[in-house]
């Protein structure tokens, strides 16, 4: 059965987006006059997670003020609070680890909305017998997410910085969703900030970390001023 609960690391500081992020985590940014994070989690909720683990930081309060424990929205919601503290992607799962239930568990990036079928995801986890799988997509921009090489059976063998692309061929990216199985958190060192794309996914490519694309998938970051302003229309046209 798929797992039901998923980790969303919603603690970053946003500092490309000025100063709406300097009181206002990223998530919780107003999309047509609701929080980025409420559809996100709605999203999420028709696919079967019924647990969440927000990895918050940067004004957690914001957060716990709205969503309390999720009870209005039909789902149970709980908090890893490092007090402020950024610890990166990995060092935030692992800050969570103690509230994690299941074996296998997805993690998402907080700030975006990729139409991703989990259970597909899932799924392909699982018969890879993967640690840690990922979503991917294609695109031009490496310049902010970096690109992925991808073996013929979906081993990812390299991992590469961000870079301008100056060829502008379409490459394979890290979309920010994660299936992680548990073990492999015992890799991330805790109370420090440790990065997956940095201080993990390099040590384990080639091996046990599969990706898998999905190209007709809808994908936006709310990280920079052009997309979060294209996230008004575009994210509610989605959740009618």
């Amino acid at each position: 059965m798929m797992p039901d609960e998923a980790v969303l690391l919603i603690g970053g500081l946003g500092t490309r987006l000025g100063n709406l992020t300097k009181a206002m985590p990223k998530p919780m940014l107003a999309v047509a006059g609701k929080p980025f994070l409420e559809y996100l989690l709605g999203y999420l909720k028709r696919q079967g997670i019924r647990r969440f683990i927000l990895a918050a930081a940067h004004r957690a309060d914001v957060v716990r003020g709205y969503f309390g424990d999720g009870l209005r929205w039909g789902i149970e919601i709980v908090y890893s609070d490092p007090d402020g503290r950024q610890l990166g992607t990995g060092g935030s799962i692992k800050e969570a680890e103690e509230l994690i239930r299941g074996k296998e568990f997805f993690a998402l990036n907080g700030d975006i909305y990729f139409e991703v079928p989990l259970e597909k995801l899932w799924s392909y986890h699982r018969e890879k017998r993967s640690s840690l799988s990922l979503a991917l997509f294609s695109t031009t921009d490496t310049g902010r997410y970096g690109s992925v090489s991808l073996s013929s059976d979906g081993v990812i063998t390299d991992f590469f910085e961000k870079n301008k692309n100056p060829t502008g061929r379409p490459c394979l990216v890290n979309g920010g969703i994660y299936v992680f199985n548990r073990s492999i958190l015992k890799r991330i060192s805790k109370g420090v900030d440790f990065s997956l794309e940095y201080d993990l996914f390099p040590k384990i490519a080639g091996k046990t970390l599969y990706g898998l694309e999905f190209p007709a998938a809808f994908f936006i970051d709310i990280g920079t001023p052009q997309d979060y302003e294209r996230a008004q229309t575009e994210i509610p046209r989605r959740n009618f």
